[in-house]
């Protein structure tokens, strides 16, 4: 029987980003996307990984960003300059500390271009919320934003962007989502892609895990979700 190989697989059609973090060791995170952007690990001491146990977790890789972050130049990471189109972005992530606003991925300078995606507490609730930034406009900024995301604990983040709304997941389901009439992000071209850290790469750091950070220049849709929480890190 014939091998199915990666870009045959229908979930991994359109797919601009794929870091599975399984590298274990080193400074440098590759991609498996045809976009073969590699991220580099930042910080003031060695990475630090962990495997998932438990199902669904078994095999998905997880880097622990207290001490690091991960990012890869503007210039090899146009794939992701999303601006008019629909998107997808999903990664798994368990925060452990929720002192501060957390960047868990983005490609943006706040206001003025780019996409976000980030996390914070405020009393009770657990935010995750993805924004849109636009200079010039009658606000510089649109987003969403969903609850729910408790610390301590391993989620499946997944977003689709269609059209004017973003409609949030969580481990394969949609959750309720409350969105902006989003506006296009301004080109973020000129700007790096960052894991972990703000854009600025001084505050705003995430203190736990991420997991296999991905991004489609498409909406996935409920069953696309479904089937990366289904699968794990299999595909």
């Amino acid at each position: 029987m014939a091998a199915t190989f990666y870009d045959n697989l229908p979930i991994n059609q359109d797919i601009v980003l794929d870091w599975p973090l399984s590298e274990g060791l080193g400074s440098l995170v590759h991609d498996q996307s045809k976009s073969e952007i590699t991220g580099t690990l930042h910080g003031t001491m060695a990475p630090l990984w962990a495997a998932a146990t438990g199902q669904p977790f078994y095999g998905i890789y997880l880097f622990n960003t207290w001490n690091q972050y991960a990012s890869a130049p503007a210039a090899d990471t146009a794939n992701l300059d999303f601006t008019s189109g629909d998107y997808a972005l999903s990664c798994w992530l368990n925060w452990q500390d929720y002192a501060t606003s957390q960047i868990v991925m983005g490609k943006y300078v706040v206001d003025v271009r780019g996409w976000e995606v980030y996390l914070f507490k405020a009393g009770a609730l657990d935010y995750l919320t993805v924004r849109h930034h636009h200079a010039g406009g009658l606000t510089n900024r649109t987003a969403s934003y969903s609850l729910g995301w408790t610390p301590g604990t391993l989620h499946l983040f997944g977003v689709d962007r269609i059209g004017t709304a973003h409609q949030h997941y969580r481990n394969g389901q949609p959750i309720p989502t409350v969105s902006s009439v989003l506006i296009d992000p301004v080109s973020s071209a000129a700007s790096d892609l960052v894991v972990g850290i703000r854009y600025t790469l001084d505050v705003n750091k995430y203190r736990g895990y991420i997991g296999r950070p991905r991004a489609w220049s498409r909406a996935l849709g409920a069953a696309g979700h479904r089937q990366l929480f289904a699968q794990g890190n299999a595909q």
